[in-house]
This record gives C-alpha cells, sequence and structure tokens, in this order.
C-alpha cells in the first residue's frame, strides 16, 4: 500500500492535494490536527496545521494487510470499505465548496464533517446545520462525552433536531362544544391547498368519523370550487362557494351540525398583499376560525421563507407541508419550523386522495427531514 502524507493550513487545501495527486479513489486513512509550534519570537507566526494520510490501495494489498491481522476479507468488505472511504472524501469536498464559516466549522469540529454533510444533502441550510453540530458538540461537553465518539455526536445531532421541530394532530377533535371547529387553509399559489383538504376531509369522514363541511372562497382559479365540489360529491359532503363575507356566514350558518369546517382559499403571491388582505378581511368573521400555513417543499428556501413572511399576517396555527415526494431536499422543513415556531399538522407526499397524507409525529416528521436513505443516527 502506497501511503502519502499530506500537510496543510486547513483540510480542504489537504483533500484539493489528495483530490489531484491521487484522484477520487484515494482512501483517507488517518487525520490529525498538528499544535503550532513556539519557536522564539516566531511563534505568534506559527498556524495550527492539518494532516492527512492517504492512498490508493490495490486488492491485493489490502488482502494482504487484512490477512496479517487474522482478519480475513472477501470482495463484497473491501467494495463496501472503499465506497465508505470515497464517501468520506466526497463530504470533504462538498463542504469545501461552502464559505468560511463553515470550513471554520470543519475546522473546528472536524470528527463532525460526514454528519454534516448529511445534513446539506438533505436540504438543511449552511446556517443551520452549523448551528446543530455547535449545539451537538457543546452538550457532548457539558455530558463530559471524551474524545471523538461520532457515534455519541449523532445522538446528539438528533437531539438537537427533535428540539427544534413539534407536531400538533391539530384536526383530531369532535363537536362537544355544539359549535363547529373551522379551519382554513392559506398559502401562496400552486402548493397544494385544495388536494390537501380533499384528503384531509376523507381522513376525518372515514377514519375519525367525523361530520364534514367545505367551503370555497377561492373566486380567481379557474375550476377551484368546481374541483373541491367534485372531490366532495365523492365523499358524500355538503361543499358550497363563499365569495363575500356575508356568503361565508350564511354557509357557516348551514354548517352549523358540523364537527369541522374547512375552507379553501385562493393562492396568490406572497408579494401581492393587497390580495392578502382580501383573504383576511373575508375570514374574518364572527365564527372563530383556525389558519393552517401550506408551503410545498419544492419551492427555494428563500422563496419560502419570504412565503412564511406574507402568510404570518393570518397568524397561523400550524404549518402543512406538501409534495415531499417531488424532492430529496426535504430539510427545508427544519430551516422554516426553526425559523417561525410552529408545530406540523400535516404532510403530503404525493397526488393520491385520500393516501398521500401524513399526520406525523415528531419521529416521524424528523425521519421526512432527514431525506430518504441520508441518514444521520448511527
Amino acid at each position: 500500500m502506497n501511503k502519502r502524507i499530506y500537510r496543510a493550513e486547513n483540510i480542504q487545501l489537504a483533500i484539493a492535494n489528495i483530490k489531484q495527486e491521487l484522484g477520487s479513489d484515494a482512501m483517507i486513512l488517518s487525520t490529525r490536527k498538528i499544535a503550532p509550534k513556539s519557536i522564539g519570537s516566531y511563534s505568534k507566526r506559527a498556524r495550527t496545521m492539518f494532516e492527512v494520510e492517504a492512498s490508493v490501495p490495490e486488492y491485493s494489498d489490502v488482502k494482504t494487510e487484512y490477512n496479517k491481522a487474522g482478519l480475513g476479507i472477501n470482495q463484497k468488505e473491501l467494495t463496501d470499505s472503499i465506497k465508505d472511504d470515497i464517501a468520506d472524501i466526497k463530504d470533504m469536498i462538498s463542504i469545501a465548496s461552502f464559505g468560511n464559516g463553515m470550513k471554520n466549522m470543519v475546522c473546528n469540529h472536524f470528527e463532525s464533517v460526514g454528519i454534516l454533510a448529511s445534513l446539506l444533502r438533505a436540504g438543511i441550510s449552511e446556517a443551520g446545520s452549523s448551528s446543530i453540530i455547535k449545539k451537538a458538540s457543546l452538550s457532548m461537553d457539558k455530558n463530559s462525552v471524551k474524545g471523538s465518539n461520532i457515534k455519541s455526536l449523532k445522538k446528539y445531532v438528533m437531539q438537537q433536531c427533535l428540539n427544534q421541530i413539534s407536531t400538533k394532530d391539530f384536526f383530531n377533535r369532535d363537536n362537544s362544544s355544539g359549535v363547529p371547529h373551522v379551519a382554513a387553509f392559506v398559502g401562496p399559489t400552486g402548493v397544494g391547498k385544495t388536494t390537501t383538504i380533499a384528503k384531509l376531509a376523507a381522513l376525518l369522514t372515514f377514519e375519525r368519523k367525523m361530520k364534514i363541511g367545505l367551503i370555497s372562497i377561492d373566486n380567481y382559479r379557474v375550476g377551484a370550487f368546481e374541483q373541491l365540489k367534485a372531490y366532495a360529491s365523492i365523499m358524500g359532503l355538503l361543499c358550497v362557494p363563499a365569495f363575500s363575507s356575508q356568503d361565508l356566514t350564511c354557509a357557516l350558518d348551514r354548517m352549523k351540525s358540523m364537527d369541522m369546517v374547512l375552507i379553501d382559499t385562493a393562492g396568490h403571491s406572497h408579494f401581492d398583499k393587497v390580495k392578502i388582505d382580501e383573504i383576511l378581511k373575508l375570514i374574518h368573521t364572527d365564527f372563530a376560525i383556525s389558519t393552517h400555513l401550506v408551503l410545498s417543499v419544492t419551492s427555494e428556501s428563500t422563496i419560502m421563507k419570504d412565503a412564511a413572511a406574507a402568510f404570518c399576517a393570518f397568524n397561523p396555527d400550524t404549518l402543512v407541508f406538501t409534495k415531499i415526494d417531488e424532492t430529496k431536499r426535504c430539510g427545508k422543513i427544519l430551516d422554516q419550523v426553526s425559523d417561525i415556531k410552529l408545530p406540523v399538522s400535516l404532510i403530503t407526499n404525493g397526488q393520491r386522495v385520500p393516501e398521500d397524507l401524513i399526520v406525523p409525529d415528531r419521529g416521524k416528521l424528523l425521519k421526512i427531514i432527514l431525506g430518504n436513505g441520508q441518514q444521520v443516527v448511527a
């Protein structure tokens, strides 16, 4: 096995040199920090260096080393080992492309590089991923977990992620008060509010045996009411339009015997404050109406954040995330709930009604956030 040692002022430079000289198949054998040496008046100029030992082994070399140790090895074990090492290198290279803040994070918490890369691949922002690692590392230190124990760090990372999320089964209620609960779904155009309402109505009607009424106040999108009415007809539910405050009051009066009434609102650009204010005025009635902000995970993080800020004028009670089946980067959910500090009530993962609806608990939500197959847990 041809071993080479690379020294550089940071991990990124060392990895770049390894990639250039040995190629992407190189194996990282060991890494360590080299403390600056104090040599007279030059001690202030001394810098911490990083030393990375790497090689590109031949199969026979690796097999010989394992046999010498009395371990034995087969082709699958060798392949898996090499794949793991290549994955480590790719993690380091991917993180090296981020800003200086992320590079400093890697230098200060080098043992976290693989976990950090997993969080970033899942779609969690650079700032969010960095914050999680820092808090997890501090928690480890406070609990006296010594050494670069990756397994322990993973557990603390998972706990930090859980600390930032909350869920609420908001629609599991009865009509014991004699007054139906009224829930309006708001959000930008195209996030899937109508389909989400249809899925929820089916869940509440057929699984929870509740009496459900549907109201559409969407008079902007062509066929919006017809779409909701079609779903209602299939399920045998009352569905009426209401395009003014008076219409809405009359519709709610007709549905006093219901356990729950779901309101479908028009989708508007989050930049259109006039249209958003129109919806706010329309749902201002004598009935207490909860609101639920619907966001699509397929949107860019900045767009989701801007939309959430605009629709927070409704003082939403929960968040609903849609279209998780159309992306592998559901980590954006963690960024949103960390900013908005609201529980998640519903998640949709397809077009099927009513099957593709999830009422998540915290554990299920965390699995969704981390993405399919991108596990942070040991």
